[in-house]
């Protein structure tokens, strides 16, 4: 099944939705990205799954 181009830009802010919902939930700064990995690998995977 090939996806269309509106099918790509549903998924992209599905997937950027939730991830602004995980930074608000839990509480994740421009420190913490610097200084915890957990705040990193949240911030970064779906950020690495949006660019598949």
């Amino acid at each position: 099944m090939i996806k269309s181009d509106t099918e790509r830009i549903i998924k992209i802010v599905k997937l950027w939705e939730a991830l602004k919902n995980q930074i608000a939930d839990h509480n994740i700064t421009k420190d913490s990205l610097l200084s915890n990995e957990f705040s990193q690998w949240a911030v970064t995977t779906p950020l690495y799954n949006i660019g598949e």
